[in-house]
Order: C-alpha cells, then sequence, then structure tokens
C-alpha cells in the first residue's frame, strides 16, 4: 500500500538513447555525482521503467527508437506516468536552435540539450530541476496526506483514483473502490487504524481518510467479489471478527462499488469513489438491511 510519505531514497536518472557510448558518457558524470542510474535504448523500455522505477528525472534522446522523444515526453505527461515536476530533458546530437527548444518545451520537456556537454554545467543544471521537483514534491505531499494518520486524504485519494483509474484503462483492467466507517473509539486511535489498514490492504492499494470515522481503500485489479472480500477483511480486521457478512459488528459499515473492465466508455474513476460513499451512507442508514452493500440499481445490497 502506497503511504503518501515516501522513502527517502538516492536520486535516479533514467536514460534513454540508443547510443550505447553516449548513455556511458553521461553515466560517467551522473554517478560520481551522486546520482543512480539505469539505461534503456528503445521507447518500449523506457515505458517500463517509468512505471518500475519511479525516476527523479529522464533524460531521454529526441531520436530515440520506438517512439520518438517529443512523442515520448508529451505521452508521459499527458498519461501521469512521471509526476508534474519530474523534469524531462531532450537531447540530440547536434546544438538546439531556437525552434527546436521551443518544440520541447511545448511536449512538456523542461530543457533540450545538444551532446556537447559540459559535465559541470550538466550537474549544476540537474540539480536545478531537481530542487524544484523536490519542493514541488514536498508541497505535494503535504497538501494531500492526513495528519493524524499519514493516509491520503480525500483530496490526495481523488488523485489516486485517476490515476490508479488511467493505470487501469490502458490495460483493460478491473478497477475497485471500498468505503467504510468505524465507531468512534476506533477512529480516535489513528495509529491503530493506520497500523491495521497498513496490514490488510495490499501493497498496490492506495488508502485514505475521507472523513472523521471514514476511509477509504482504492484497489487496482480487484472486482465485485474481491472488493466485498475486502470490505469483510477490513471490517474483521478492524473490529476482530472473522471475516464474514453477518459477523461484523455494527460499529463496521461499508459500500463499495467495481468496474470488471475500466476500459469500458465512458467510464469515470472518479465514480467509484463516489459510489461507495453513497452506498456507505446508505449502510449507515439502514444497517439493519445491510452492513455492507454494493452501489450498483439503487444500492442493491450484496
Amino acid at each position: 500500500m502506497p503511504s503518501a510519505r515516501a522513502a527517502a531514497r538516492s536520486q535516479l536518472v533514467l536514460l534513454a538513447d540508443a547510443q550505447e557510448w553516449f548513455s556511458r558518457a553521461l553515466e560517467t558524470v551522473l554517478v560520481p555525482g551522486g546520482y543512480s542510474v539505469v539505461k534503456v535504448y528503445t521507447a518500449p523500455g523506457l515505458l517500463q521503467q517509468v512505471e518500475r522505477t519511479e525516476p527523479d528525472a529522464v533524460i531521454l534522446a529526441i531520436d530515440l527508437p520506438g517512439g520518438g522523444g517529443l512523442s515520448l515526453c508529451r505521452l508521459l505527461r499527458a498519461e501521469a506516468r512521471v509526476t508534474a515536476s519530474t523534469p524531462i530533458i531532450l537531447t540530440q546530437p547536434t546544438p538546439a536552435t531556437r525552434r527546436q527548444v521551443l518544440a520541447a518545451l511545448r511536449v512538456g520537456a523542461a530543457e533540450l540539450w545538444g551532446q556537447r556537454l559540459d559535465a559541470e554545467e550538466l550537474l549544476l543544471r540537474l540539480a536545478v530541476q531537481l530542487r524544484a521537483k523536490a519542493d514541488a514534491d514536498h508541497a505535494w505531499a503535504e497538501g494531500l496526506v492526513d495528519p493524524a494518520t499519514q493516509l491520503y486524504n480525500a483530496r490526495g485519494l481523488a488523485r489516486r483514483v485517476r490515476e490508479l483509474g488511467a493505470e487501469a484503462r490502458r490495460r483493460a483492467k478491473p478497477l475497485a473502490c471500498v468505503a467504510f466507517a468505524v465507531d468512534e473509539d476506533v477512529a480516535r486511535s489513528a495509529e491503530r487504524v493506520t497500523r491495521v489498514l497498513r496490514e490488510a490492504a495490499r501493497t498496490s492499494d492506495a488508502v485514505g481518510r475521507i472523513g472523521p470515522r471514514e476511509f477509504a481503500v482504492i484497489a487496482p485489479e480487484t472486482g465485485a467479489d474481491a472488493a466485498l472480500r475486502l470490505a469483510e477483511r477490513l471490517g474483521g480486521a478492524l473490529t476482530g471478527r472473522p471475516r464474514h457478512r453477518t459477523g461484523a459488528r455494527a460499529e463496521f459499515l461499508a459500500g463499495y462499488d467495481a468496474v470488471a473492465d475500466a476500459a469500458l466508455p465512458k467510464f469515470d474513476p472518479a465514480t467509484l469513489l463516489a459510489h461507495a460513499s453513497a452506498a456507505l451512507a446508505a449502510a449507515a442508514r439502514d444497517p439493519v438491511a445491510g452492513r455492507i452493500r454494493r452501489f450498483e440499481n439503487g444500492l442493491r445490497r450484496m
């Protein structure tokens, strides 16, 4: 379960260039400068590594095979495969003209470098870009985190459902959201709630606090049946009771919604969080009718 506070690590630069000699030349500058480096040589390799490594900066050749630097930069920005503050630096084998620089900036690049670079200037320019990214990331984290639990707040969870929804749509995978409420005594123990949720949720799930006693989990690759099991598991973990629908105590109420294929036309990931919250509200109004409900066709009980 990714927390909103990322673990500290050395800054990672992803180099994408088909010319091995140029990648090695940059590596000999970056590694002594304190950076970790991952090298790729094609557009598919770049896209795979961006998802796997979450780089702090991307240095991308204009003529990268399989995509081209300008198109790939636009893709990375449009589909949020890197954060808005992650510098994408385009490179080319000749000095950059004004027209080329403007074209690079228009697709979201931070800079366009020619390959005749001074090593000291390269490190200084990159350091400036990464200081700006660190400040932006800090502000982003502080603005999207619930201070008491260090989970996402409602704003942060709304952002994560859009991001996970975009990924699910790209892969035509299911996506689910479970919203749940605990009683006041449980809610007061923010440390316990956080610990239980970190243990009960998967590493791929995004977990947040959406109200004083209300929480939600965005669960990738999770259909309706699995979402129901997730709600039951959370109920059991938070109340200390077994994972079955009728065994959860009255202080735990949940609502959920799921889509089998996020690539379906007109699917909006934000509706999952809204629907799960609405189903939770319905369960709170009439818990006897069902403490765990799915939003479907007028909040039909599952």
